[in-house]
């Protein structure tokens, strides 16, 4: 990677920079090598903080990423430069400034960069930023002119078809003298297409512009390394959390399946308690339903003894014992 030094190492008799001085600077040239940006070079107008005359180059209006870029940093050397060089003046400004006076534009955006070019006519060009020149009291953009920018040729005005198309009326009208010729239909017809024509490219032109404005602003070295870099990083984010979230669903099922062994294990006994408990609930509860049954069934009538029964007490006769007298005792044998 290119860096130029040319203005960043001190020359003999210039003021000493110190070392962070030296790496903003490097940074700052780094940050704009090689930016493409398409722009208006106005007029040249004389700069009394530096004593000349500067070349006043305008950012075309599809420029507004580089416009913030500037301000940002034409603010953050003005506010490094306020302990070294209190009178530090950056070739950065927004609208009227000194002898330029800035006239709106619908093309043109208000910022201004202020450089010095060599044998340029005024006029819109591709401009390239080689790099950025640190002077004792000046801060100044090196641009390079890639090329003119053709000027996009005007459309002939159209004409409208309802001109050239006959009313209702004046068709009747015309009908009664003569109807309506060929030639006529033809040119209602060749003017519809060329109507369609007309559209159609405009719209491929816009879609060209378009395209042109994106490759050229940002389509660039940095935002490829960006996209690249970026894409790496998330493509092994990505990989790296498939691989710990396929750890870690294989580690939980292992355990899971160890607890629910050990849970089965456990709970099969007491289950099997528990249902052989329901079990003896539902056989005793429909044991009870039959015996009430039952009893419904034979209240009110008489108990039929068996007469096996009676017969089989009708044989034992009652036994009688005779009753001895008191205080006497029966011989003994």
């Amino acid at each position: 990677m290119d860096i130029d030094t040319s203005a960043v190492v001190p020359q003999a008799g210039a003021r000493h920079m110190p070392p962070e001085e030296l790496a903003m600077q490097a940074l700052t040239k780094q940050l704009y090598k090689s930016r493409l940006f398409r722009g208006h070079y106005l007029e040249r107008c004389f700069v009394e903080q530096v004593g000349g005359y500067r070349d006043v180059v305008v950012l075309q209006r599809s420029e507004r990423e580089l416009e913030k870029l500037l301000h940002s940093t034409a603010g953050q050397l003005q506010k490094f430069y306020q302990r070294f060089v209190p009178n530090m003046w950056v070739g950065i400004t927004c609208g009227s400034y000194g002898s330029y006076k800035h006239q709106p534009h619908p093309g043109q955006l208000e910022t201004c960069i202020w450089t010095e070019t060599s044998d340029l006519a005024f006029g819109e060009y591709w401009f390239s930023i080689r790099s950025l020149r640190f002077r004792d009291q000046e801060v100044q953009f090196k641009l390079k002119m890639v090329r003119p920018v053709e000027p996009e040729p005007l459309l002939t005005p159209r004409r409208s078809m309802s001109v050239n198309r006959r009313s209702p009326v004046k068709a009747i009208t015309a009908g009664e003298g003569g109807s309506t010729t060929t030639d006529d239909v033809a040119e209602q017809l060749q003017l519809g297409l060329n109507d369609f024509l007309v559209v159609l490219q405009q719209w491929g032109d816009g879609v060209k512009q378009t395209v042109y404005d994106f490759m050229a602003n940002d389509v660039n070295k940095r935002n490829i390394m960006g996209t690249i870099r970026f894409l790496g990083l998330l493509i092994f984010s990505a990989l790296g959390g498939a691989a710990l979230a396929l750890r870690f669903l294989g580690v939980f099922a292992v355990r899971f399946l160890f607890e629910l062994s050990r849970f089965t294990h456990t709970a099969t006994p007491i289950v099997f308690k528990l249902i052989e408990f329901l079990n003896k609930i539902v056989v005793a509860f429909f044991i009870l339903l039959t015996m009430i049954w039952k009893d419904i069934v034979n209240r009110g009538q008489p108990v039929a003894v068996p007469k096996q029964q009676l017969e089989a007490s009708s044989r034992f006769k009652s036994i009688q014992y005779e009753r001895s007298e008191p205080h006497r005792r029966s011989p003994r044998w």
